[in-house]
């Protein structure tokens, strides 16, 4: 019998409520806590989520409540600070990407988690969908896959499409030199290198602010902006295979649009997390059939990932879920589970800034190693 996990969540926005439901659809946890410097927004989720106690200050949260895992949901900046407490504290850390603001930061934390008692894990959650799972099979099976020619693929969204959309992630200070690519660009670099196992290796990439000013406040003044709106990235993974990927946040029309097509020698493979249930398979000669996310449709260890039987959809919760669990199950089983490490984030991180230094430098960028 595992004795229960006492989980608190640093962060009450959007995506520290969205961890919260996703830890109670786990076994064996209890949400003890949750901590925001806004106290409003903290007792907002207290009371919304019935958790039991609320913080503005998380040492405190941590002293008082002592929890086995923290989820650190806070925006971007704040990030590296609060990661490298936990690890010290020996304390599980389960982190929203990007891992910290630049790989300074990220190596850091990384020999931290080294050196640390602690596992840390990155939610990079595209990867546990279980059609990506099913694709990552798939290419593992060189003989039934064969080779693979190219890789094609999107991540479109339109939140950002005007000049009165504001939001922390526009400013470098909270998070970053890069938004469009470290902010979704980075989910896709994690899920393609997850379901080919293969590094991207060099990348040439053209980053533009088609919005050089954004308004925070209707009656505000506006504010200059220096992080991209919209990016094209071509890519080459360290087995030799070529790639490309448009990214935007001002695609009218566009909502959480990220699709990958994967094609090789004996049948191409296509998967849009909108459609998150079904996975394309094509060959030369047909024009493209659906698996759905039904054990009976799938292979290997992708199996164990579909919950519910085809036609039920899973979707982007349930690959929350799927991530949130594999971590625990590590932290439980004190073995290796399938889950985005701070290696793998600290590797995004680096892809990001090869994409940064390529579009100033007008060329081809190998990744740092």
């Amino acid at each position: 019998m595992h004795n229960m996990l006492r989980v608190a969540v640093i962060g009450a926005g959007m995506m520290g409520l969205q961890h919260v439901e996703a830890i109670r659809r786990i076994p064996g946890t209890e949400v003890v806590a949750v901590a925001d410097a806004n106290g409003d927004l903290a007792r907002q989720a207290g009371e919304q989520l019935c958790i039991p106690a609320c913080y503005t200050d998380y040492r405190r949260m941590l002293e008082e409540q002592k929890p086995n895992v923290v989820h650190n949901c806070t925006p971007n900046h704040l990030h590296f600070g609060i990661n490298a407490e936990l690890l010290r504290r020996g304390i599980h850390v389960y982190c929203e990407k990007p891992l910290g603001l630049n790989s300074e930061e990220t190596g850091k934390l990384c020999k931290l988690a080294e050196q640390s008692s602690a596992q840390a894990g990155v939610n990079f959650n595209y990867r546990q969908n279980v059609m990506a799972q099913e694709m990552h099979v798939r290419m593992a099976d060189a003989s039934r896959w064969g080779r693979t020619y190219l890789i094609h693929s999107r991540y479109l969204q339109d939140w950002l499409m005007y000049d009165t959309d504001f939001n922390w992630r526009c400013r470098s200070e909270y998070a970053g030199k890069s938004r469009a690519l470290a902010d979704i660009g980075s989910h896709f670099f994690d899920l393609v290198q997850f379901i080919t196992g293969q590094k991207i290796v060099r990348v040439n990439a053209t980053l533009k602010t088609v919005l050089p000013q954004r308004l925070p406040s209707p009656n505000g003044q506006p504010v200059d902006i220096d992080t991209e709106d919209e990016a094209l990235v071509m890519f080459e993974l360290a087995d030799g295979v070529p790639g490309s990927l448009i990214v935007s946040q001002v695609a009218a029309g566009t909502k959480n649009d990220l699709e990958i097509t994967i094609d090789g020698s004996a049948y191409s493979m296509s998967w849009s997390q909108e459609n998150a249930d079904k996975l394309k398979i094509s060959t030369r000669d047909t024009p493209g059939s659906l698996l759905y996310t039904g054990r009976e449709m799938l292979q290997g260890e992708a199996r164990q990932y579909a919950t519910l039987p085809s036609g039920h959809p899973v979707g982007w919760q349930d690959g929350l879920r799927n991530g949130i669990q594999a971590f625990y199950a590590s932290i439980r089983d004190h073995a290796p589970v399938n889950y985005a490490t701070f290696e793998d984030g600290d590797y995004v991180v680096r892809v990001v800034e090869a994409c940064v230094q390529s579009h100033q430098e007008g060329r081809w960028i190998q990744v740092r190693q």
